[in-house]
């Protein structure tokens, strides 16, 4: 016999929701990482259209309507875990005997001690229950003809209970599909971005080398990051070293556009007044530097006067092999220009320590990081977690 909890429900339902809730939100995710506009597949797919139209009406007054919106993800979460063998219209205890298919629980307590805390958990913010108004919390199931003012959201609301149980739509890819519009929600939300106060040389390293490594869905914005790091350092070096006195870096081009189109030679440009490149730096995440890479960069500056090109990776083995170094010395005699393959985090180590204070990088990482295009909220959120130590 499965143990009940104070409130009537099984004991392993919270587990079971947060499952269902998972793995909607990992799916959403993975999508979301490349897809940000188009609607899932399935959802399209497998969803009738009078059922995706009310979702994505509750979708829109997620905020606004917040009440709602989380009694019908309470709601969905508990579809996905019972099936048809529970009709969540009938949402409490006292109005379940008219119905052959009870939850034997109130589904408030699943809204406050479930659902509202995992929403919390993803930064996705509402109200604690959609039963803390009595529009809501009225002792009637949510049919069509349910009669209390519920608001903007009525229809939509009552046609998604109807649609789960009179035509047996699935609770999943209705999760699925509200929490992909919310990430796209979120990923539009100004974040404050967390600016630490620190100034050793290791700890600077450090926060860098956590957010450059950190798992991420959106693996394409992670490989953006280090860039933003090294653009910040230029920033910041440029105005001590005599090296670069008449120079400026160049604005950053956007990471999905191709160098044959916008003429760059690096991801970093460091250019002089009238604009020729004096420096340029190519990042690479998580590869080796190849001799085919250094190739390609040869074909880059042909009839450029850059003096210093570097090509940084973040990957563990990123001392030059042999076939490598001499690739570097054919560049040197044929073209003139000082070729250094080196690491990221080596290169960051060392940069730091030629600035008066290394804690003028942070500042400026965090608004390339608010500006670039290529990162999204995961990478922001990530960082405000690192940097104020909820990460380690």
């Amino acid at each position: 016999m499965v143990k009940k909890k104070d409130s009537g429900r099984p004991a392993d339902l919270d587990m079971k929701i947060r499952k269902e809730l998972d793995d909607a939100f990992d799916e959403a995710e993975t999508y979301f990482a490349t897809h940000k506009e188009d609607i899932p597949p399935t959802v399209a797919e497998r969803l009738e259209p009078k059922f995706i139209d009310a979702l994505e009406r509750m979708a829109k007054y997620c905020e606004k309507a917040s009440g709602g919106y989380n009694s019908l993800i309470t709601s969905l979460a508990i579809k996905a875990v019972y099936g048809d063998s529970v009709d969540v219209r009938y949402h409490q205890v006292q109005i379940q005997d008219q119905t052959d298919r009870p939850a034997g629980f109130n589904f408030r307590g699943v809204s406050e001690g479930v659902i509202y805390e995992w929403m919390e958990e993803h930064e996705f913010h509402g109200a604690k229950s959609g039963w803390q108004t009595r529009t809501f919390e009225r002792p009637k199931p949510y049919m069509l003809s349910y009669d209390e003012n519920i608001g903007t959201i009525k229809e939509p609301f009552l046609i998604c209970y109807d649609e789960l149980e009179t035509q047996h739509q699935s609770a999943r890819l209705a999760l699925l599909l509200l929490l992909w519009r919310r990430l796209q929600l979120r990923e539009a939300s100004k974040i404050e971005l967390a600016i630490p106060r620190i100034h050793d040389v290791m700890q600077i390293t450090n926060l860098f080398e956590a957010h450059f490594f950190y798992k991420y869905k959106d693996s394409k914005g992670a490989s953006r990051l280090p860039v933003l790091a090294m653009y910040a350092i230029y920033s910041v070096m440029i105005q001590e070293l005599q090296r670069f006195d008449g120079k400026h870096v160049k604005e950053l081009e956007p990471h999905s556009a191709a160098d044959a189109r916008t003429g760059a030679i690096g991801d970093i440009e460091i250019v002089d007044n009238a604009e020729n490149v004096f420096e340029a730096i190519e990042v690479k995440h998580e590869q080796i530097i190849s001799k085919a890479m250094v190739d390609s960069v040869k074909q880059k500056i042909r009839g450029s006067q850059v003096e210093r090109y570097y090509i940084l990776t973040t990957h563990s083995q990123h001392e030059p092999t042999e076939d490598v170094q001499m690739e570097v010395k054919t560049v040197k005699k044929l073209l003139g220009c000082q070729m250094i393959v080196n690491g990221v985090l080596p290169t960051i180590r060392y940069y730091l320590r030629l600035l008066s204070d290394p804690g003028d990088v942070l500042p400026i990482y965090a608004d390339v990081l608010e500006k670039d295009e290529a990162i999204g909220f995961e990478h922001r959120d990530i960082w405000n977690k690192i940097a104020t130590g909820i990460i380690q």
